[in-house]
Order: C-alpha cells, then structure tokens, then sequence
C-alpha cells in the first residue's frame, strides 16, 4: 500500500493519501455504474439495440450486455491509464451520448448520466496533471485508445451488418421513434 501512495503523491494534487485513493476510485465505480445502468436499463430499449438500430443490426441481447455493459465499461478502467479514461469519458459522452442526441435519435439511454463522465474527466485532468505531464506521450496514447473504443463502435456495428445478414434490420430513421424491432 506504501507504494501505492507513494505514486499517488507523485501524479496528484492529494498527497499520499489512502483516503483520496479510495474516494477517488470508488467515485469512479459509482459515476461507472450508475452510467452502465441507465445504458443497460434504457427507457425504451438497452443501448446496445439504440446503436443498433442507427446502422440498422439486431444483437441479441446476451452479446450486447456483454459488449456494452461489461466490455466498455471495464475495459478504459481495467487499462489503468489515466488517459485512456479521460479519452473514454469524453468520446462516450460526445460521440455515443451526445452526438446521436443532437443527430435525432432519441431516446438515448446514459444520456442522463454523462454530466458525470464529464466531472470525472475534468476532475482527473485537474488534479493528475503531475502525473499526465510525467509521461505526456502515454497519456496521449492513452487518451487516443480510450476514445478510440467509442468512436469505433458504429463503424464496427456497420462492418457486423455487412457480414451477419441474419442480424440486419432496416436502419433507425432520424427524428422517428425507435423502430420496434429494437424492443425485441
């Protein structure tokens, strides 16, 4: 644990603080799981049938759940980079949330829950500067992978479309409600 704090003093503004270090990894578990939640429960239709439905592919729900809810969810935190956090935090909020919102779909499940991710982002970018300005090119790196994750997921549901034709449904007309299929 010693030398756990000991970083922690080195990369943040706390000091070697075990107290900010459990707050800071459990608000991030909170503001993660209330955001997966509200993705998994959506208002009409779990997020992975929303993004479907904008290219036009059916998942079954199994591989949604397991690709939105778990996949993206755990894969910036299990990375441990600072960056690749920030970089998902933001890209998920902008591209997957907000984007889609303004474009004309709706309902977009997590919609709600992205003023956290952008407190988180702009949190860690305050108080770990120390440690982004130590390694600047792996906080970049990190940053790009984290985002990248997010705005490779349409592309990617596009390119499944093309090569699983049992799964294609017709796409999700902007301005219109979710197509019913999505509610299967």
């Amino acid at each position: 644990m010693t030398a756990i704090l000991d970083r922690l003093d080195q990369v943040s503004v706390f000091g070697p603080s075990s107290l900010a270090l459990f707050l800071i990894l459990g608000l991030d578990w909170v503001f993660s799981g209330v955001h997966a939640y509200e993705e998994w429960r959506g208002e009409e239709a779990p997020l992975w049938r929303v993004f479907g439905a904008v290219v036009g592919l059916w998942l079954p729900n199994w591989l949604g759940f397991l690709l939105f809810t778990l996949a993206l969810t755990l894969l910036p935190i299990a990375v441990g980079a600072l960056g690749a956090v920030i970089g998902a935090r933001i890209s998920d909020t902008l591209v997957s949330h907000w984007g889609l919102y303004v474009l004309g779909y709706r309902p977009n499940p997590g919609l709600k829950s992205t003023p956290l991710y952008v407190l988180e982002a702009a949190f860690i970018l305050l108080t770990f500067w120390k440690g982004l300005l130590l390694s600047p090119h792996a906080a970049i790196w990190g940053f790009a992978c984290g985002a990248g994750l997010f705005i490779l997921v349409l592309p990617l549901l596009r390119a499944w479309r093309a090569i699983a034709p049992s799964w294609r449904r017709a796409p999700w007309v902007r301005w219109q409600p979710l197509p019913a299929w999505t509610k299967d």
